[in-house]
Parts: structure tokens; sequence; C-alpha cells
């Protein structure tokens, strides 16, 4: 997984700043568009910002002005850490670190233009470091919510073949050659809008247990292991089938592969294949020996 530096995703996000901000000054008429432009950088600039500021000058920029700039240095932090949530890196959840800051990201590079300004194309900030970190973080918040939601019962992920792609620094062809039915990392298919039959474009959606065994086996792959005590409170809300499936990818995330535990515990991945499929109850051996490893409290 390829993350870009804290240093250079600070100084994409100034050009980025310097995008918007020369946005702000083509959008109102002189001396307004000056102004306020200059208002928000905090700066004064004649003519293009992006432009005629000197690289000191952009360095010299006081991120700390912006609101966004903190939601990409958490979003770095939580990525950089391999952290399973933005507040905690051993507790996974999704929603402060959709809601509060990938979904901030998203808007603030959607505001940026895609044109040239002034008949100077400076647009390739919008596609920068800052882009990176958002695809790696809308990619490893996928990663968080499969470990949620295979505590409710969840077998298929919401990693993408490009989500895989990016997690594990390889390209998007070679993933797509390990993903299908009966491959490597199954994928079943769904017609998105049934109602226009062959029309309908289909939804591939991967296993969860596939996709986590396939990605945590890379030995170059880390993740930040998941709490006991957090492992504990989403079994005792499980129903059969949430505990059956959430132990299995939790036994992932914290002890590596099943296809090594399995020769420990006594099983195959096959096995765990079809008690992950079918939701159906551990062995009790299996489940004594998977909750003792991870600390799970009975």
């Amino acid at each position: 997984m390829e993350i870009p530096s804290l240093t250079d995703t600070e100084t994409n996000l100034r050009h980025c700043l310097l995008l918007k901000a020369d946005d702000l000054y083509f959008t109102l008429a002189a001396p307004l568009g000056e102004e306020l432009r200059n208002g928000f950088l905090g700066i004064e600039v004649e003519g293009l910002a992006d432009e005629n500021l000197s690289e000191e000058a952009i360095a010299a920029i006081d991120l700390d002005r912006f609101d966004i700039a903190e939601r990409v240095r958490r979003l770095h932090a939580m990525v950089s850490a391999r952290g399973l949530s933005i507040d905690d890196p051993n507790r996974p959840d999704t929603e402060f670190g959709r809601n509060d800051n990938l979904y901030f990201l998203e808007h603030f590079l959607s505001t940026l233009p895609d044109v040239a300004l002034g008949g100077t194309d400076l647009t390739g900030a919008r596609n920068g470091a800052v882009r990176q970190l958002y695809n790696l973080s809308f990619a490893w918040l996928n990663l968080i919510e499969t470990i949620e939601g295979g505590f409710c019962g969840e077998s298929e992920t919401a990693l993408s073949v490009g989500d895989l792609a990016l997690l594990s620094g390889l390209d998007i062809r070679t993933i797509r050659n390990r993903c299908g039915p009966g491959k490597q990392v199954r994928t079943s298919a769904d017609r998105a809008v049934r109602q226009r039959g062959k029309a309908a474009p289909a939804f591939v959606s991967l296993n969860a247990l596939d996709a986590l065994e396939w990605l945590v086996g890379r030995k170059d792959f880390k993740v930040a292991q998941i709490a006991p005590a957090w492992l504990t409170r989403e079994l005792a809300n499980s129903d059969a089938c949430g505990a059956t499936r959430g132990l299995l990818i939790a036994s992932i995330v914290n002890l590596g592969p099943l296809s090594t535990l399995g020769n420990e515990l006594g099983f195959t991945f096959d096995d765990a294949r079809n008690w992950f499929d079918q939701g159906s109850v551990l062995p009790t051996g299996v489940i004594n020996g998977i909750t003792a490893k991870l600390g799970i409290q009975n």
C-alpha cells in the first residue's frame, strides 16, 4: 500500500487551496475577487496564485487556518497506522471516518476546477497526493466496514477489485485475475435494476472471507489488531450467523490467514469457507480455540 508522505500530502493540499483560491478570484469582479482570494489564503497575491507564488511562499501558507487540513491529517494518520478507526486504531468504526472526514474531503476535491484557469492548466493539483490519500482512505474504510459487517452476518464485502489493488499495491489486472466464481476471491453478481432485465448492469460483489484471506496473506500488508473488548461486545450482540462470520474475519485480521490457523485447530480453509457461506455454528473446538486466541471473554 503506497501512502504519500504527510509532507507531500500537505504540499499538494496547499496547491489545491491555491487552485480553489484562483477559482474564487475569477468568480467576483475586481477588486472583490482579489480581496476574497487573499482573505481566503491569508496572504497577498498578484495574478494567479498557483502560477505566481514561489514554492517558499506556498510552503508558508498556514494550513491550520483550514478545517479541511485537519480532516486530511486524520485520514493520513489512520491509514499510516493501519488503524481501524480515526479515534482508536484497535476499535473498528467507519461512521466518523466517513461522515466527518472522507465525505468532506470528497466534497472539497469535487469543488476544484478541472479546466484551465486563465489559459494556464494548473488542474493537475486535484489529482495529486491528496486525491491518492482520498482513494486509499475510501478503500481502507471499506476494509473496516467488512470487519464490522462480519458480526452483522454479512458475507460480501464493500471492498471492490480496485480497492484490493490499492491496498495490496498490485495492478488492477492482476487482482481481476484472482477474482471470479470459483477463483481465489469468489464473486457474485446481482442485477442493479431488475425491472430493466438484461439491460441492467451487473454489480459484482467479492466474498468477504476470501478477500481478507488473500489480502492479509500478503507479506507486505499490515492491519492493526482488533481489541479483545470490542470483539467480546460484538460477539455478545451477534446472532449465530454473525458470530460465525465475525469470528472467522476477526481471526484473519488478528491471527493471520485461516489456512495457517486451521492447521493448529484442525480445520481446512474449505471448511472455513463452508461455515462462512452457510453461516452455520462453528464446531465447539474451533470456537473455543479461536475465542481463546483472540482473548474474547466468555
